[in-house]
């Protein structure tokens, strides 16, 4: 009995002690990584707020394929920086409403009760989607008022493969999950 103890013992205190070494080895991180890509010319390498590289990495850059000239680069850089300025207040707005529905979901009102205080918030936020959609289309215009018509031909074939790209996801997500049919 004496021995079983002592050999749990020695063994408990050896994972505790290689735990502790661990931890005292392991570098720390800093858990608010600042962006590394704010408010300058996109890079292949651009990470976001948690540290994940963007779809943009994964896939050939738009400047190159379109073959943009120093000078449109600097004008597209500034049409997607004022579209992010625009585009700021719509998503904080977006946010806000999907936190009041989430607050009135989780409250222990009635399910008629939340039903009627979520559906007002439902339209407020169908409303913010299509002034995020007119932004980014108005913003697509602007884009596309820099192209010469060669690179708006590629702009066309670009937008084209997004789509069918899109489309198969959409698809190949339904046919992981599909949705439940109604009876």
């Amino acid at each position: 009995m004496k021995k079983s103890l002592l050999i749990a013992g020695i063994t408990a205190a050896v994972m505790m002690s290689s735990s502790l070494t661990y931890a005292a080895t392991t570098p720390q991180t800093d858990n608010k990584q600042q962006p590394t890509c704010q408010k300058q010319l996109p890079s292949k390498n651009c990470k976001d707020f948690k540290g994940k590289k963007h779809a943009k990495a994964q896939r050939p850059n738009l400047d190159d394929r379109l073959k943009l000239t120093e000078e449109q680069k600097k004008q597209a850089h500034e049409i997607r920086m004022q579209g992010h300025e625009k585009m700021k207040p719509v998503f904080e707005q977006m946010k806000a409403k999907k936190a009041e529905i989430k607050k009135i979901a989780d409250s222990n009102l009635s399910q008629a009760e939340k039903e009627k205080q979520i559906a007002p918030l439902k339209n407020d936020l169908r409303e913010l989607k299509k002034e995020a959609r007119q932004i980014r289309m108005d913003n697509t215009k602007e884009f596309e008022a820099i192209l010469t018509p060669e690179q708006k031909e590629e702009f066309v074939k670009i937008k084209q493969e997004a789509r069918e790209n899109a489309r198969k996801h959409h698809q190949m997500k339904k046919q992981k999950h599909p949705y439940p049919t109604k009876k």
